[in-house]
């Protein structure tokens, strides 16, 4: 782990990210909505959360494969940060969930990652790119992709530039924003040639954006 000022950043906000963003403002709702309309969850998926948080994205999708009937899923998730995964560690314990394997790491060092953890038919990767040096997103990008099985999917939620954005991201949590056309950039460099942007409800559309990728 070598990204101290962020380990930091997350660390000394960990409990008040998942009472504020994820459940008081609805972001963990408009998740769910959102992956309730897609069809990436399939019967003997793998599953990767890259810099997973409290763990939001992996509760959703195991809660939505429970609720299909695809108990034999597969979730791995990493984060950065040691206070993050312990939020999440606790919900998985209060849950009794099953097949889920969380670690430390960092995206830009996945050879610290167990062996077995390749070949996903899907990673989702949900507000971490932002938070890496631009010099680096291409770089992340290559690691998760070489982590993807050979017809796997790469979903990245990011958020978007604007004038809001911008205040409230780049001068309170410290990210880095970039126009629809830096991100396409970024993937063509990384070996995706199969790019689609996504959209969420109205009231986060304004906000925050998904690109679904291929190679």
């Amino acid at each position: 782990m070598t990204r101290n000022p962020i380990q930091k950043l997350y660390a000394d906000r960990a409990s008040s990210y998942q009472r504020l963003f994820v459940d008081f403002l609805g972001w963990g709702r408009e998740l769910e909505t959102f992956f309730r309309s897609t069809d990436y969850l399939h019967p003997h998926s793998k599953i990767l959360d890259a810099g997973c948080g409290t763990g939001i994205i992996t509760r959703i999708l195991y809660k939505l494969a429970r609720d299909k009937g695809h108990g034999e899923l597969k979730f791995h998730a990493f984060d950065l940060t040691h206070n993050m995964l312990e939020i999440f560690q606790q919900w998985i314990a209060e849950h009794a969930a099953e097949n889920i394997e969380v670690q430390q790491a960092d995206v830009l060092e996945i050879g610290s990652l167990p062996s077995h953890w390749k070949g996903y038919d899907l990673i989702i990767t949900s507000t971490m790119l932002e938070y890496l040096p631009k010099d680096k997103v291409r770089s992340a990008l290559c690691n998760l992709r070489e982590l993807l099985g050979s017809k796997g999917t790469l979903l990245v939620i990011m958020t978007k530039r604007t004038f809001i954005t911008r205040w409230l991201a780049e001068k309170s949590w410290k990210t880095n924003l970039y126009k629809e056309s830096e991100i396409q950039t970024f993937f063509e460099d990384a070996g995706f040639d199969k790019i689609e942007f996504r959209g969420f409800s109205p009231r986060w559309s304004n906000f925050i954006m998904a690109i679904e990728a291929k190679s």
